[in-house]
């Protein structure tokens, strides 16, 4: 007799660490797709602007990591079947990513012929871990039938 595997269920500590850093990574590219419509390029140099902005998303994230360190114990003890809304979140989020390093890379004085193969692979890339992270921690598999 086959034995089915059971599926971990993670705390909520482990989905706010998955939110929080995939939050800080996609810090940038999404102020810089707000900032875009404003034409703050003409503005200020967008080179030191980014570098600035670099520096305030390390801050936040060393910051989050300090309270989400001295948060844990009770995290741990909060726990969920399942973690739909966050895993919405996290896809909302890295739409804004996706076309925020589009932004990037105009910015960075990229050929912009080539923003439609950057576009394709960071989209690949993106969906690709999104697919895994809502696999084993959100329980969210979309590629499974019902």
């Amino acid at each position: 007799m086959i034995k089915k595997q059971k599926e971990k269920i993670y705390s909520n500590y482990e989905i706010s660490s998955i939110l929080f850093y995939w939050t800080m990574i996609c810090f940038l590219p999404i102020l810089l797709v707000f900032l875009y419509l404003f034409d703050i390029d003409k503005v200020v140099d967008i080179r030191l602007f980014m570098l600035i902005l670099l520096g305030v998303n390390f801050f936040f994230t060393i910051l989050g990591t300090i309270i989400l360190i001295l948060k844990k114990d009770k995290l741990k003890r909060k726990i969920k079947a399942h973690y739909r809304y966050e895993f919405l979140y996290l896809l909302f989020i890295s739409g804004f990513a996706i076309l925020g390093s589009v932004v990037i890379f105009d910015y960075l004085d990229g050929n912009r012929a080539y923003i439609a193969n950057i576009l394709v692979i960071i989209t690949a890339i993106t969906l690709y871990l999104l697919s895994v992270l809502g696999k084993k921690y959100f329980k969210f598999d979309y590629m499974r039938r019902k």
